[in-house]
């Protein structure tokens, strides 16, 4: 077989402009009259902001403006606001000042006085669902959906869901989300092997190397933005959104991206708060986030805490899979990787039985997105020991078990029974053994 990149030398189109440092990113770009924004962020997890008195900052030198919540349109929970008046987390914006220069803006932050409420947080889902429990935000604690929309429900399990669970084990109370397909409990029933696991994996921040930098400005009666991206037609729409103008009148320049890893896949609200702050002060606005900030507001991987029970027969067939995963949602509507670690059991190791079961609980930590292999890179990580256990249990290899369960082409999986295609995984373990 000929390949037109494998095995040959090349060199990628962009990698000229960047090791001679010709190429932009989005905070090299540079506007007559340009000042800079910084942004002030909650100390708190989940509070309300009962008063800002900017008053001594606006008196400063050099200061030109102030951005806050109630500049803004309001949004419906759980979606992500520009700014707030309610943070849900150590590190939501709460309002943007801008000044001649990036130092300036910093001190005269200082000089903001900010009266807060703390409200009840939770950083557990765990703690959340407990009766009683404290809920992530005041509207409740799960994302669910009312008419194809995310709205927010309370859900709480009760003591006896917990009870329930044997020391280590995950309480299994009702879920949101059930999908199954099978026989699952003449799949147990056959087994020669079952394995019954309470599993965690954490958080993880995206954390890119280039900080969400944006420049904005107006001109014509369009918005120009200059930001940190990993499309440069995919955000379009959403950030037009989030400034209130139609897509025809936003341009949007990405040139390069130092990172993503799918949290600069679409817009985010941090884009359009120097467009918003553009066009109240008159002037463009250069926002760059610290490396701090980049921590909060830069998202991060939802968490799980799961179980999984397998049943082996004795050449390691996968009979039954039960799973069910509690995801650490983040402060509002996170992304269902619980769903797709489900899709990837499914089409993976192709169980000839399995239900899966989630719930998305809220919680005061930074806002989750999807990250390379939403869902998938979390559960594989749990499956994959438990394939070698279950070998060292049945006598088999650890390449036989993983042999006899893989999909081939046209082998259908999940409970829509969609057909697999290019699906060469079992040529790819023979090669690698």
């Amino acid at each position: 077989m000929s390949y037109k990149l494998i095995g040959k030398d090349f060199t990628p189109p962009d990698v000229v402009a960047k090791v001679t440092g010709k190429a932009k990113y989005s905070e090299d770009f540079r506007v007559e009259g340009m000042v800079f924004a910084r942004l002030l962020t909650s100390p708190m997890p989940h509070a309300k902001v009962k008063n800002i008195d900017a008053s001594e900052a606006l008196s400063m030198p050099g200061v030109i403006g102030i951005l806050t919540a109630d500049d803004l349109p309001s949004v419906d929970a759980p979606n992500k606001p520009i700014l707030t008046n309610e943070p849900n987390y150590v590190g939501e914006p709460i309002l943007a000042l801008a000044a001649e220069n990036e130092t300036l803006a910093q001190d005269a932050l200082e000089k903001i006085r900010i009266d807060y409420e703390p409200l009840p947080f939770t950083v557990d889902p765990l703690q959340s669902l407990y009766p009683g429990g404290p809920n992530a935000r005041s509207e409740g604690n799960v994302v669910g959906s009312e008419a194809g929309k995310p709205v927010i429900k309370e859900t709480k399990w009760s003591a006896r869901d917990f009870a329930a669970a044997g020391e280590g084990e995950l309480p299994m109370g009702p879920a949101q989300d059930e999908w199954s397909y099978g026989d699952m409990e003449a799949g147990f029933a056959d087994a020669e092997y079952v394995s019954d696991d309470t599993f965690v994996t954490q958080g993880l921040s995206h954390h890119c190397m280039e900080p969400r930098t944006t420049l904005a400005y107006w001109q014509n009666g369009k918005c120009f933005v200059h930001a940190s991206s990993q499309s440069q037609s995919f955000p379009v729409p959403f950030l037009a959104g989030y400034i209130g103008i139609e897509p025809k009148d936003l341009v949007f320049i990405a040139e390069y991206c130092g990172g993503g890893f799918g949290s600069k896949g679409t817009a985010y609200t941090e884009q359009a708060i120097p467009a918003h702050l553009s066009k109240k002060i008159g002037r463009p606005v250069m926002m760059r986030i610290s490396r701090a900030e980049e921590y909060f507001v830069g998202c991060a991987r939802p968490g799980f805490q799961g179980r999984i029970k397998m049943g082996f027969d004795k050449k390691g067939r996968i009979l039954a899979l039960d799973l069910y995963i509690v995801q650490e949602n983040g402060p509002d509507t996170g992304f269902n990787d619980y769903y797709y670690a489900a899709d990837a059991v499914w089409m993976v190791y192709t169980p000839e039985a399995m239900r899966a079961r989630g719930i998305p609980v809220n919680t005061n930590t930074p806002p989750r997105v999807p990250q390379r292999g939403p869902g998938q890179n979390q559960i594989a990580c749990v499956v994959e020991p438990l394939l070698d256990k279950a070998a060292e249990k049945l006598g088999i290899s650890r390449l036989d078990i993983r042999t006899i369960n893989t999909p081939n082409n046209g082998t259908l999986y999940g409970p829509q029974k969609t057909k697999v295609t290019s699906a060469y995984l079992k040529e790819a373990l023979e090669l690698g053994a």
